[in-house]
């Protein structure tokens, strides 16, 4: 196996590594969350877009790599060899068509793996920050509900204090309450006496205008009664005279 493919076979195992590792149950989301955070892979991961694109290029050039030898081996006709002299011809050419498939699967689940490990490590960070978030939360809610729970005790406590408070002053309150309308109702009734006297007042003024008005009126028919007897005598008496001319 040539450096390179040695290096490759190298990446898959430590990919395959830390997959298992990131599958054992006993490190939790926040502990891994807490290791990508340190300061010496938070260094790592300020680099991480430009290594990941890097080993991606390397990879596919691997697996083109691998692709083409395979292609190649497998053109090769087998007739045409010269088994009688060089016997072990076919057995070199199905080794190294081998070599090149192995490499094709080298390459291949490096590559494969290198995107589920990116993928894996995205989701182990997101899931960190809900479990955190949804904690907080959690907290957040009870510590709520201890509060209301507390408010709604002192809320009891202060209504049964006011209720004994209200039930010995409620006589006091009710008498005071009593005079007062008594009070009230005494400045009603004065108040009502005087309205009606001056509305006594008022109908005998009414009818004494009344009167006054009727009298009035009967003078004002006399009056003209008066004056058509003298407006006739008048009359009378120049007709008279105008026979005697």
């Amino acid at each position: 196996m040539t450096v390179q493919w040695t290096l490759a076979a190298g990446f898959l195992y430590f990919e395959i590594g830390v997959l298992l590792l990131f599958c054992l149950p006993f490190i939790s989301p926040s502990r891994w969350n807490k290791i990508f955070k340190s300061s010496f892979i938070s260094t790592i991961f300020e680099y991480s877009n430009f290594y990941f694109n890097v080993f991606v290029i390397i990879m596919i050039l691997l697996l083109c790599d691998s692709l083409r030898e395979i292609f190649k081996y497998n053109k090769v006709d087998v007739s045409h060899m010269d088994l009688k002299n060089n016997p072990q011809a076919e057995a070199m050419l199905h080794m190294k068509l081998f070599r090149a498939q192995r490499n094709l699967y080298i390459s291949g689940f490096s590559l494969f793996l290198l995107i589920v490990l990116r993928r894996v490590v995205t989701l182990l960070s997101r899931l960190a920050v809900s479990e955190a978030s949804a904690e907080a939360s959690i907290k957040q809610a009870q510590g709520a509900s201890d509060q209301c729970k507390k408010l709604m005790d002192e809320n009891d406590k202060l209504t049964k204090k006011l209720e004994g408070e209200k039930t010995a002053d409620n006589e006091e309150a009710a008498s005071d309450e009593m005079n007062q309308l008594k009070k009230d109702l005494e400045e009603k009734e004065k108040l009502l006496e005087q309205k009606t006297r001056d509305l006594e007042k008022t109908k005998k003024d009414l009818t004494a205008s009344k009167q006054q008005a009727e009298g009035v009126s009967r003078e004002y028919d006399r009056l003209l009664e008066e004056h058509s007897k003298i407006q006739g005598q008048l009359n009378q008496t120049g007709e008279e005279s105008k026979k005697d001319d």
